[in-house]
């Protein structure tokens, strides 16, 4: 979807005055309280790349596209508004920081190059290709890193050097450290005066560049900058060299305390090696450039290329580059419905969600000093343009200025996708008590409606899994016990552990051919975000995933137990082997068990078995539970008790009547006995099976509006204020 431009080309380029338009207001300033004290926020700031505490979403290079070409301007240090300094027809620019890199090679060959910046693409830091005229020859630079500091590049070149085939292909080179170290050769009217100048330091081998700055009368000059080292000493060969090449022009030290913007053609992802991008160079410190889309919304092509609306800012933040999107709050609150919620909702669903994402925002504040808010699900989903829809940008319109208080003032309106059917209370997800954030019942069954059915199947080899149940049709054959057998109806068919299909976290575990016949012990509806099922891990898995937590684990794994429920029967404490696992908060719970969709789950385990005596109904799996609720890796008595489909009780049965299902997922019979020694005596085998199943509800911490819930309550009738004081308590819907 990028655009190009020709390597050379100044009539496409063109330079604007200070007099020009200048194209954006100071964001920084866009808010004020009103006579309530409430806080009116015109415009937001998104961090889109940032280096924070908080959040970290480091990029070097960032590459945005706009199909009408930008304006690129430059605000002041007292965020006032940004004037244009040039206007470009291009459909795609690169922006970096003027920091630390490596040239790794240097080569008239643009297939080399390329070569090279493949090899490295892979590595950890950025590469990118630039273009240079050098004594008359067009020669391709590959670069590697754009890093705070000359040490953090030599670090970063010398391990990409380790790669054999990277060593290979600059063996005929020797790595140049480059950086923000430039010399000025004066400063022009136009441009052609300064490309003409620029021409002659080529010609005789020495590094120029054009860049531009602003001069004393505000308007927007052109120097010729020269080298990009990363010591004095290299700065000096190249005064030297320069000198040489033009004994009549002064040189000094650049201005670089004074904004400016170099210009560099960039070919890292040309089609060809006459063709570039530009790419502008910003200084560190306090310059923030605006970049501004002649036609609405700008892709940025490290965020999924996601188009946004509004501006970009780039600057510097921690040593990083940081590009943040400026835009009207309202025209942001179009991106958030558009990412999460979809068209065919409700109108006051919809508007309900626009309310409580603008309160939201708001209350946010300045929490990432730079931005207020991330395009991500730490604050809420922002996916921009290419997400909206109409009935969402609707809502937001409808709702305008509206936010959610209680006596205190505005309350934080957290959200999350699906309830399961009952909200959380606070103090199950965070541990602290919020008076407006209280357990209540929530509609969120329509999450399930329409999912598809999946087959519990045994395979003739004996393993268990689920097929969708699109993929098989009945044989009109049973087994001996009566089971239905049913068969294939097409080629590779995905078996997999649990209902749903998720290639890494639950993958195929065999396929079926046209017309093989499978068992059938069950039927589950598909994993959705009402109802879910995850697993089957082993003992050893669970283990696993808890170290991987940092929860150490004392020998085996035997047994795991929800030993504590909040309010509406969430899991506020687990145990392992009878020891309470630590985490910071109770949500924390979900993530130490591998991401578990929410804390509403049971834990089916130990063994799951298959009555043998008939068939298993349509809940699914029948589980052991312990009396104590205690899911263990063993059982020695007769008798067992399952807890089988939908049940909430379970009930005894002798395992004569079970089968096992083993951690290899092997159907083996269950024990009859064991002979004095505790030997198992023949015609029983030992109990075998240790896989947990966890069988939930809901998706996501469960605290407050149920976005699900929200749209099974505008289908009874709510309209959207009754909708938000259900779920927040004590609230009002007010103006800003």
């Amino acid at each position: 979807m990028f655009g190009r431009h020709q390597l050379v080309n100044p009539k496409r380029i063109a330079i604007i005055t200070a007099a020009a338009l200048t194209f954006t207001a100071s964001l920084y300033g866009g808010s004020e309280a009103n006579a309530d004290g409430i806080k009116h926020l015109d415009q937001i700031r998104v961090a889109l790349v940032i280096n924070a505490t908080k959040y970290k979403k480091i990029e070097p290079l960032v590459s945005l596209s706009s199909p009408g070409g930008f304006e690129i301007g430059v605000r002041g240090i007292a965020n006032t508004a940004a004037k244009t300094w040039a206007s470009i027809s291009d459909a795609t620019i690169r922006m970096s920081l003027d920091q630390y890199s490596t040239m790794m090679l240097e080569t008239p060959d643009y297939t080399t190059a390329r070569t090279l910046n493949g090899k490295l693409a892979i590595m950890p830091e950025e590469s990118f290709v630039l273009s240079r005229s050098k004594l008359g020859t067009m020669v391709y630079q590959v670069y590697y890193g754009n890093l705070p500091t000359k040490g953090e590049a030599e670090i970063a070149a010398a391990q990409a050097l380790k790669d054999p085939a990277v060593a290979a292909l600059t063996k005929s080179a020797s790595p140049v450290p480059s950086g923000p170290l430039h010399l000025s050769a004066g400063t022009y009217d136009s441009e052609a005066a300064a490309q003409q100048q620029i021409a002659v330091y080529t010609g005789a081998g020495v590094q120029a560049e054009l860049v531009l700055q602003e001069n004393g009368a505000g308007n927007v000059a052109y120097s010729v900058w020269l080298g990009s080292e990363a010591t004095d000493a290299k700065l000096e060969l190249v005064k030297q060299a320069a000198l040489k090449a033009a004994p009549n022009t002064p040189i000094q030290p650049a201005n670089t305390k004074s904004a400016y913007l170099i210009r560099r053609s960039d070919v890292t992802s040309s089609v060809s090696p006459t063709v570039a991008v530009a790419h502008y160079v910003t200084a560190v410190g306090e310059q923030k450039t605006v970049i501004h889309a002649k036609k609405q919304g700008i892709a940025v092509k490290e965020r999924m290329d996601r188009k946004f609306r509004g501006d970009m800012e780039v600057s510097t933040y921690h040593d990083r580059l940081a590009l943040v999107n400026e835009l009207p709050m309202d025209q942001y609150l179009y991106g958030v419905i558009g990412a999460e919620l979809n068209s065919q909702w409700p109108a006051e669903a919809l508007k309900a969600q626009a309310v409580a994402a603008r309160t939201y925002a708001i209350v946010q504040g300045n929490k990432y000093e730079i931005a207020q808010v991330t395009d991500t699900t730490l604050e809420q989903a922002y996916y921009g343009l290419d997400k909206e829809f109409t009935a969402g940008n609707l809502a937001v319109d409808a709702t305008k200025d509206e936010v959610i208080k209680n006596a205190r003032g505005l309350i934080s309106p957290v959200f999350a996708s699906n309830a399961g059917g009952i909200t959380a209370d606070s103090t199950e997800a965070w541990g602290n008590s919020v008076d407006y954030l209280r357990s209540v019942a929530s509609p969120d069954e329509g999450a399930e409606q329409g999912k598809a059915l999946w087959y519990q199947i045994q395979l003739t080899d004996g393993r268990v899994g689920f097929v969708h149940s699109m993929y098989v049709k009945d044989s009109g054959q049973k087994d001996k016990s009566g089971k239905a057998i049913y068969e294939a109806t097409e080629s590779d068919v995905n078996v997999r552990l649990a209902p749903y299909v998720d290639n890494v976290a639950n993958p195929g575990i065999a396929k079926l051919a046209t017309k093989e016949k499978v068992v059938i012990l069950g039927q589950e509806r598909e994993s959705n975000a009402y109802s879910w099922i995850r697993g089957p891990y082993t003992l050893s898995e669970i283990k696993s995933k808890l170290e991987a937590a940092k929860i150490p684990i004392n020998g085996e794994l035997t047994s795991l137990e929800v030993s504590k429920r909040g309010p509406s029967g969430r899991a506020i404490e687990l145990k392992a082997n009878g020891v309470v696992v630590k985490v910071d908060n109770p949500d924390a719970i979900r993530g130490v068990l591998g991401g578990l969709p929410s804390t509403l789950f049971e834990i089916e385990g130990a063994g799951s078995y298959t009555d043998t005596s008939s068939p298993v109904s349509s809940g699914g799996s029948i589980a052991i539970v312990s009396g104590s609720g205690v899911v263990s890796s063993h059982s020695q008595s007769d008798s067992v008790y399952v807890l089988a489909g939908k049940q909430t009780q379970p009930t005894a049965v002798k395992k004569t009547d079970l089968m096992t299902l083993s951690s290899t997922g092997l159907s083996k019979p269950v024990i009859t006995g064991t002979g004095s020694s505790g030997i198992p005596t023949k015609g029983s085998t030992a109990l075998q099976g240790n896989q947990i199943i966890f069988r939930g509800k809901g998706f996501g911490h469960g605290v407050g509006m149920s976005q699900w819930g929200a749209k099974g309550f505008a289908e009874k009738g709510y309209d959207y204020k009754k909708i938000l004081q259900t779920y927040f308590t004590g609230v009002n819907i007010t103006k800003e």
